[in-house]
């Protein structure tokens, strides 16, 4: 489940959005504080305030103390707000904005992985995939059947109906795909739509979580040869075809023939 190395860009991506947060929070606070210096003594009441607070826990009436100081910082913080608002700021102008509020950005919510480094996880893999394949335009929505209702077999009968139910088949196969689902084999001439079917299961089972790895038949036989008679791991070493959920290799049978790749 998810790629590591996705796991891993994730949360570097959450760590650069958090320090991104903390630098636009503190250049608007450098901003506001010159233009309404009011709001400036109002943080450093404030400040007193949270100090006074803490000091409180030990006065003779801690809960009195307390309250008054609570409704006293209630009060200020009003007052920022209108005066952010007066000067056509909104009210939350100050606040950090984290792009995930659930974690603050920082990947994870009570020692558990926020949910968004799961997503941020799926979007890297899905633009890795994009970098080496049409993945990007190839999807069971953008899939047109019509195109096969013009088409023949050997017998000149049309091959709409065995194209749908392919189609159907693979569409099925993504939205159930778990680790012990069957292997696929799909075979047929140039331009009858393996590779766009192949990566709509693709960008449907990444969606899904798991750890996808896609690449030409020759790309792969070729890095995994580089990795065993040279020592050179490339893009895809034995091991990442391995610990693949789901491994895609396109166009087999097209790549040089060795006894290695025999």
């Amino acid at each position: 489940m998810y790629q590591p190395e996705a796991v891993s860009a994730a949360f570097a991506a959450a760590a650069a959005d958090r320090e991104k947060a903390f630098a636009l929070a503190a250049e608007r606070k450098e901003q506001i504080e010159k233009e309404l210096p009011r709001i400036a003594a109002i943080t450093r009441e404030l400040s007193h305030i949270g100090a006074g607070i803490a000091k409180a826990f030990y006065a003779p009436d801690p809960n009195r103390s307390i309250d008054t100081l609570a409704k006293e910082s209630l009060k200020l913080q009003r007052e920022k707000k209108a005066l952010l608002s007066a000067a056509g700021y909104p009210e939350d102008y100050l606040e950090t904005q984290f792009s995930c509020p659930k974690c603050s950005d920082t990947g994870r919510v009570d020692g558990k992985i926020c949910d968004c480094i799961f997503e941020r996880a799926v979007n890297f893999s899905l633009a890795q995939l994009a970098k080496i394949s049409p993945s990007g335009r190839c999807s069971f929505e953008s899939f047109d059947l019509t195109y096969y209702k013009n088409l023949k077999d050997k017998s000149g009968n049309s091959v709409y109906e065995e194209a749908k139910r392919n189609f159907e088949y693979l569409k099925a196969y993504s939205e159930d795909f778990c680790t012990h689902s069957k292997n696929v084999y799909m075979f047929g001439k140039t331009g009858l739509g393996k590779t766009h079917l192949s990566l709509a299961v693709a960008n449907a089972v990444i969606r899904k979580g798991f750890n996808v790895l896609y690449g030409m038949a020759g790309a792969i036989f070729a890095s995994v040869e580089e990795e065993k008679f040279k020592g050179k791991p490339g893009k895809y070493t034995l091991q990442k075809l391995l610990d693949a959920d789901l491994l895609i290799i396109d166009d087999l049978g097209s790549e040089f023939h060795t006894s290695f790749t025999a």
